[in-house]
């Protein structure tokens, strides 16, 4: 994990907010167990996974280190200032703990003791990661520009989250788009830690070229999210 990148996203919150496609509901119905009524969402941002837990009726319990990125968290949710490694919520508390696109930056054992510790007997860890669908055409140059690695093109079956006792793994990838056009596409990758770390004028050429890669007009952006499940 680099440290930088990972504590980079507060300073493009908005970017984030406005930009990051959702989840799928039938891949976050999929990490969640039978009859689940407390979730975490480990790891929030700025709540795009928060949202979808509770348009499903879910009591949410989200949280997120950064004060930027909570501060975008669906007011619905109970949202509190923490780390994976350090989780303010009492043991055996939730029936699920969710994380949308960060498990990777987390210190991957000391937040699956966080899980087990936090967790009700039978509880599942789910994790999800939304990655382009970079198999042709323009998606597939604009990821190789900005350096994109939450891409299709990436992800591998023999791939595990974590593998040290955690429990057996079931993965679903679940295909879908998001309504776009070229400013949304620009905030998106303004939003990504391998842009926001570079010194500001190469940060803005970078854009500038990635604005010239996608098309005019509206179109879709072709998502795919990669879903993980386990009962650690």
């Amino acid at each position: 994990m680099d440290p930088r990148r990972a504590l980079s996203f507060g300073a493009a919150a908005e970017a984030y907010a406005a930009a990051r496609p959702s989840y799928p509901v039938e891949a976050v119905r999929f990490v969640l167990p039978v009859g689940a009524r407390r979730v975490l969402d480990l790891g929030a941002g700025t709540g795009k996974l928060t949202s979808v837990l509770l348009d499903l009726g879910l009591d949410v319990v989200s949280v997120e280190p950064d004060d930027a990125m909570l501060a975008h968290v669906d007011p619905r949710a109970q949202a509190l200032q923490g780390t994976a490694e350090d989780v303010p919520v009492e043991d055996g508390s939730v029936d699920a703990v969710v994380v949308g696109q960060a498990w990777h930056w987390f210190d991957q054992d000391a937040a699956m003791a966080s899980v087990r510790r936090v967790l009700r007997p039978g509880g599942t860890l789910g994790l999800l990661w939304n990655v382009i669908d970079d198999s042709a055409g323009w998606p597939r140059a604009l990821a190789e520009h900005i350096g994109m690695e939450d891409r299709l093109s990436l992800v591998h079956e023999a791939d595990t989250p974590y593998d040290r006792a955690a429990g057996a793994w079931r993965r679903q990838l679940f295909r879908h788009e998001q309504p776009a056009d070229a400013d949304l596409v620009v905030a998106n990758m303004a939003s990504r830690s391998v842009v926001i770390v570079l010194p500001e004028a190469e940060r803005t050429a970078r854009l500038e070229r990635a604005r010239e890669i996608v098309p005019t007009g509206h179109f879709t952006l072709p998502w795919v999210t990669d879903a993980w499940v386990t009962t650690p």
